[in-house]
């Protein structure tokens, strides 16, 4: 019966252990070798490098646009503005700025590369030439627009240290509101004046003729109804009026651009 038992359980153990050298070999592989899993990535590029090159493909792209509508094509420029970039990335991580030699070093290795000649420190800073007196004066007066203006001087007047309208400035500023309502394409200009700043401003003229300008401006914006952005509040920093009345008051220009003599 001992015997029965013991030849019964032998029977099970080999059954198991046929079913385990079975199961080994189904998932090694019939050679022994790693079974293919899905995770794997087949042979070749990965995805991500494909769209990397993508991205830098087109960024080359877009510098070589920018390079060809520049107004002036200087390689010069590209290299100096390559140099400083460079040394800044392989200046990160320090705490001290970029040293004149570092920034000169690449300037230079960028000029060789385009066949350009090196230059000296001196020449890297005064690079940017400053213009004469003439040349700026000649440029603002190309860059305004001309205009037309309708002066309309003392718009309102205040007590000696004072920000505030009283109640005959505000009637007088509601008589001209409509004289004074920016049109289109107009803006109406508010010129602060002060001689007379106490403590309450700190002795600042120009920080209280703004605020009386500001005052007027408040007044039209929010009791006639103006365009805030069409309304500009300003102070001059020194006065030149010539009478006292008008030191202490805020004087109005409506200005519109001259479409006839702009075209």
């Amino acid at each position: 019966m001992a015997e029965h038992a013991h030849d019964h359980h032998g029977e099970r153990g080999a059954a198991h252990g046929g079913h385990e050298q079975a199961h080994g070999a189904d998932s090694h592989g019939g050679h022994g070798g790693h079974k293919a899993h899905e995770h794997d990535h087949p042979p070749g590029v990965p995805p991500w490098l494909i769209s990397f090159g993508d991205m830098m493909t087109l960024f080359l792209c877009f510098f070589i646009v920018l390079v060809t509508m520049a107004p002036k094509q200087d390689a010069g420029l590209v290299a100096a503005g390559l140099g400083p970039f460079v040394a800044a990335l392989e200046n990160s991580g320090n705490d001290l700025p970029l040293t004149g030699s570092e920034t000169l070093s690449k300037v230079n290795t960028y000029r060789k590369r385009f066949g350009l000649a090196e230059i000296t420190e001196d020449q890297l800073i005064g690079a940017a030439e400053i213009p004469a007196s003439h040349d700026v004066e000649k440029l603002v007066k190309e860059a305004l627009r001309p205009y037309a203006e309708m002066m309309q001087p003392l718009v309102a007047q205040f007590a000696p240290g004072s920000a505030e309208l009283d109640d005959n400035g505000r009637r007088y500023l509601a008589l001209l509101a409509d004289t004074l309502r920016p049109g289109f394409r107009q803006s109406l200009v508010l010129e602060g004046h002060a001689d007379d700043a106490g403590p309450a401003h700190g002795g600042d003229d120009a920080r209280l003729a703004a605020a009386r300008a500001l005052a007027v401006k408040r007044y039209l914006v929010d009791e006639h109804g103006f365009v805030p952005t069409r309304v500009e509040a300003r102070s001059w920093a020194l006065q030149t009026s010539p009478t006292h009345n008008r030191s202490r008051g805020v004087d109005a220009r409506l200005i519109q651009p001259d479409v006839a003599a702009s075209s």
